[in-house]
C-alpha cells in the first residue's frame, strides 16, 4: 500500500537524509515507500528477491551478514535507527554476494523495492548524488572497523562492540541501558568467538561495567567502556 500524502510529507521531514535533497526527489523516492515492520529475531536471506531495494530503519535494530565478491568469508555490520540499507544492482555491479538480516529488536523500517530504485535512477537526477552520498557515509564506518578489527585487543573490540550497539538501540531515557543481543551475536560482530566474548564478559562484569542476567546484557557503566578506548586514543562521538 503506498503511502498517504500526510505521511510522505512526516518522512520528508523525519528521514536523516545522507545531504541535501531537493523537496521533488524527496517525494518521489517516498512516493514508491511500504511501511514494514518486524519483530525481535526475524531473519532474511538475500534469496528472497522481492527483499533488494533501499531500506530505512525508521526504529529498532538489526544485524547484516555480507559477502562481498572480493572476499569469501562473511562479514557482520550492526545498523540502528535512522540509517539507509541498499542491496541491489543498481550500477551493473553488486556490492554484495550475498546477505542476510537478523532483527536484533522489533523495528519498522521503510523500503523502497528494487524495481522503483531503477525507475527513480532514470527519471530524477539527484538519484545519483543521493546514492553516492549514501554509500560514501557507508563505506568509512566499514573501513574504520576493518581497521580496528585488524589492530586491537578482544577488550577493546568487545567494548567498542557494546558501545555501538548502546548507541543504536533504542531505550528509556534515564534508565539502565540493555542489550537485545545473544553472546554468538556480539561475537560476530566483534570479529572473535564466541568463547572469548564470554570471557570478556565475565571480566567486565566483575569490574562492575555490565550485568548479565537472563540472556541480556545490562550496561551499569558506560563511562568506563568510554575510557577503555579514549586509554588508546580512540574517541568516538557517537559514544556521547
Amino acid at each position: 500500500m503506498s503511502l498517504s500524502n500526510i505521511k510522505v510529507h512526516e518522512l520528508e521531514q523525519q528521514i536523516q537524509w545522507p545531504c541535501e535533497l531537493s523537496s521533488e526527489f524527496k517525494r518521489a523516492f517516498l512516493q514508491y515507500g511500504v511501511l514494514q515492520t518486524h519483530q525481535q529475531g526475524y531473519e532474511f536471506k538475500n534469496t528472497e528477491d522481492t527483499k533488494e531495494g533501499m531500506f530505512y530503519l525508521l526504529n529498532g535494530s538489526l544485524i547484516i551478514s555480507m559477502r562481498t565478491k572480493d572476499f569469501d568469508h562473511f562479514t557482520y555490520h550492526l545498523i540502528g535507527q535512522n540509517e539507509f540499507l541498499y542491496y541491489g544492482d543498481l550500477m551493473g555491479y553488486r556490492l554484495q554476494e550475498s546477505i542476510s538480516v537478523e532483527f536484533l529488536q522489533d523495528s519498522q523500517y521503510l523500503k523502497i523495492p528494487e524495481q522503483q530504485m531503477q525507475v527513480l535512477k532514470e527519471q530524477q537526477p539527484e538519484f545519483y548524488k543521493f546514492m553516492f552520498e549514501h554509500l560514501k557515509k557507508k563505506s568509512l564506518p566499514l573501513i574504520q572497523r576493518g581497521f580496528f578489527n585488524s589492530k586491537f585487543s578482544i577488550d577493546l573490540k568487545v567494548a567498542f562492540t557494546l558501545l555501538d550497539l548502546i548507541n543504536k538501540q533504542r531505550g528509556i531515557k534515564g534508565a539502565v541501558s540493555y542489550l537485545s543481543i545473544t553472546q554468538q551475536q556480539l561475537a560476530d560482530l566483534s570479529d572473535v568467538t564466541r568463547q572469548r566474548v564470554n570471557a570478556v564478559l565475565k571480566k567486565f562484569e566483575k569490574q562492575g561495567i555490565l550485568a548479565i542476567e537472563r540472556g541480556k546484557i545490562f550496561l551499569h557503566d558506560k563511562a568506563k567502556l568510554k575510557q577503555l578506548l579514549e586509554n588508546e586514543n580512540l574517541t568516538f562521538n557517537s559514544f556521547d
